[in-house]
Order: C-alpha cells, then structure tokens, then sequence
C-alpha cells in the first residue's frame, strides 16, 4: 500500500492552488453526523448558496432522475432523493465550483462530464456487484479520483500536452508520465484535496492507488480492493461511451476485476452494451 510522506503533501499545499472544503460542506457533514439529522436544517443550509442550489435544481430535475414532476426548492429535493442524494449533488457542485475554468490548461466542462459519468457508474455498478459497501463511498471515489488533474492544470500551462503525449506510451500510467515530467502526479494530489475535504480514509487511500496497475495483483479480498474494481469497471465503460476505446489502464487490470466482481466475458460484453447502448444510437 502506497504511503505520501508528510513532507510531500506539505509542498503540495505550499506549491499548489489546492481548494480548501467549502464551509457549506463541513456544515452539511456536522448536520448529517448527528443522531437525527435535521432535514429543515440541512436543507436551509444548502439553500444560502444560491449557485448551488440552482445546479441542483436543475439536475434533480433532469432525465436522469426522472422523477416524474418539478421539484420547486431544496426541501422537496431532499425528501424525493434523500438527505445523502443532496449532499452528494453538493459535493460536485462545490468540487465544480472551486476551479476556475480560464485559469486552468484543460477544457475543465468535458473533464467533469466524464468524471460525473465515472461517479454516477460507479454508483450503479457498486449497487449491483457490492451492495454491502455503503454506496456514497462509490460515488465520492468516481467524483474525487482524477481530481489532482485540474489542481496541475491550473499550475501548469502544458498540462494538456503531457496528457497528449501519455496516450503515446500507453505501457506507462499516466502517473508515472507526470512524475517524469514535473516530479509530481496526480494522484498524489488528489490524495492531498481530498484529505482535506475530509473524505473516508478508505476512499482517499484509493484516490492515492487509482493508477497503481499492480493494486490488485494479489487479491486479499479487502474493501479497498473492491472500491478499486468498481471504478477501474466505471472507467472502463464510461471511456467506451466517450471515445469508443478502452481506458488506459484497463488491460492491465481487467482479468482480476473481473475475478473480484465474480462476472465472466460475457456480462462484461453485456455490461458495456447495457450503459453504452443509447450513446451508440444517436
């Protein structure tokens, strides 16, 4: 298991434009941490950030959620999707919020949309293959997981470059790439943010592993080796959908997520068509 010294996350937080956790989360997360959580409280809280509450409005009432009818204001969103389903909308929108687009070397509006899908598929694929792990640690590992690569594009201008150039050596991670060409990668950055926003150690140990091709090397049947299969899977079918190949790190990984997934060829084959299908069709 990968280990960040100290000394190196004090010179990501000294070296890096890193986004401290919004108040409105921590005070979201102390609400939720009582007994009987408020949901007046909660929902009054998330109310005073007119920004986020619009963006939350506006995806409850997408065809994503289909719901059936208009939801008006936060206090009916957390009654048809509950308190954790807002939170989790939150969560993005605050992540979303805290980079500033022009300030930043990549197109930040297709690196959320794909990291949304990953988060949304990661949700729904640990639903149906680990129903026993608690299903937010899924969606906050598919949310956090890449996101180290905004925090270095907003420091460096070539960024994009470097991403280009890591699909010409695909037997490289692209973590070892950025360490090659800054002495810094993004995993362990994000291991940094998301430590700070105070995500559960489990989820912010694999944010730190995401690239480690050789995680799952030997199974051992842990929790964290879970987390790790559901969103290489997530990555996998979500990068099909994108741009109709694999994910970098698929072939490196595929035969022993498929083992601790307990799923074969053929539900994978089938997996791929199931999200992949209406994206093939327009």
């Amino acid at each position: 298991m990968l280990i960040v010294d100290q000394s190196v996350l004090d010179d990501i937080g000294r070296g890096f434009s890193v986004p401290a956790q919004p108040k409105l989360l921590l005070e979201l997360l102390t609400l939720m941490a009582e007994a009987s959580p408020d949901i007046n409280a909660i929902s009054r809280a998330i109310s005073k950030d007119i920004a986020v509450s619009a963006t939350i409005l506006k995806t409850i009432n997408s065809p994503l959620y289909g719901l059936g009818r208009t939801i008006t204001d936060i206090k009916m969103s957390v009654n048809y999707i509950g308190i954790f389903g807002v939170v989790r909308l939150v969560t993005g929108s605050l992540l979303k919020k805290s980079f500033d687009p022009k300030n930043c070397s990549i197109n930040l509006e297709d690196f959320w949309q794909k990291t949304s899908d990953i988060a949304n598929m990661a949700m729904l694929l640990g639903q149906r293959y680990k129903p026993d792990i608690a299903n937010d640690r899924f969606f906050s590992l598919g949310l956090f997981h890449a996101c180290g690569v905004p925090v270095m594009a907003m420091k460096y201008s070539d960024y994009q470059q470097v991403l280009d150039n890591a699909l010409t050596t695909p037997e490289l991670a692209l973590t070892e790439v950025e360490e090659k060409h800054y002495g810094v990668n993004h995993a362990t950055i994000g291991y940094y943010v998301a430590s700070s926003w105070r995500l559960p150690k489990d989820v912010c140990q694999i944010i730190l592993q995401h690239r480690d091709r050789h995680f799952i090397n030997k199974l051992n049947g842990s929790h964290e080796q879970d987390l790790f299969a559901v969103l290489k899977l997530s990555e996998q079918i979500v990068s099909i959908k994108h741009s109709d190949c694999s994910s970098a790190d698929w072939s490196y990984v595929q035969e022993n997520v498929c083992k601790i997934l307990a799923i074969d060829e053929e539900t994978l084959q089938n997996l791929v068509l199931e999200f992949t299908k209406s994206k093939k069709e327009e």
